[in-house]
């Protein structure tokens, strides 16, 4: 219980830190590093900064520590809170930005990338990465966490997304409680963004279905 209380502290504390840009009609615009600019509806906030997460209790209510066990890499972590009226839902988000033999060794539980294969120019293909990261889901999700969708290719605006899904059921309070985690990842050039995205996803809320729509249609960053 002091977890959750926790939370909605740290949303409330959300609410009040500073964005990008913001416009009634537009929303609000966030500028992401190797992705661009991302734009959601005026009632949600993003800030850059780390949070404990129920989700992760087994491992310190800690989602980095929690994923590291799955993909050995460094993220950039986001709080996110919708309001709506006196009620919020709470999100999180992680962002990888690695170069493709980075993901290589990330999907195959390697620390350090094969620098030969860099070397000689021999780069994996996002479909071939996509098939070795669901091998990687199906044998090494911890435990409570369900596979829902494999990576899966779609493309929207000309670019091509990998998306993946997973659930995750915990007990709080004698209650049951489902999480909903989203992976998104797209390619340019010899680089890998990924964004790994915590909600709820049932009856009125859709906040990771939001973000994962708002990743989805980011605009390019404009030029220096």
């Amino acid at each position: 219980m002091k977890g959750k209380w926790c939370l909605v502290a740290l949303a409330l504390i959300c609410l009040s830190l500073p964005v990008m840009a913001k416009d009634k009609d537009k929303g609000v615009e966030t500028r992401f590093d190797n992705w661009g600019i991302v734009t959601v509806p005026p009632d949600i906030t993003m800030e850059e900064g780390t949070q404990p997460f129920l989700t992760a209790r087994s491992y310190g209510n800690d989602v980095v520590r929690m994923l590291e066990e799955i993909y050995p890499a460094e993220p950039v972590c986001w709080q996110i809170v919708e309001k709506d009226d006196a009620s919020f839902q709470y999100g999180y988000m992680l962002r990888y930005s690695l170069d493709i033999w980075q993901v290589e060794a990330a999907v195959e539980g390697k620390q350090q990338e094969n620098a030969y294969l860099r070397d000689i120019g021999s780069r994996p293909s996002a479909q071939t990465l996509a098939s070795h990261a669901n091998n990687r889901l199906r044998i090494s999700l911890p435990s409570e966490f369900e596979l829902v969708q494999p990576f899966t290719a779609r493309k929207v605006r000309g670019t091509t997304f990998y998306e993946s899904r997973l659930r995750h059921v915990l007990l709080i309070n004698q209650s049951y409680f489902t999480e909903s985690i989203y992976v998104l990842a797209w390619q340019h050039g010899d680089f890998v963004e990924i964004a790994v995205i915590f909600g709820h996803n049932e009856e009125d809320q859709h906040l990771p279905d939001t973000l994962l729509s708002a990743l989805e249609n980011a605009k390019k960053m404009p030029r220096s």
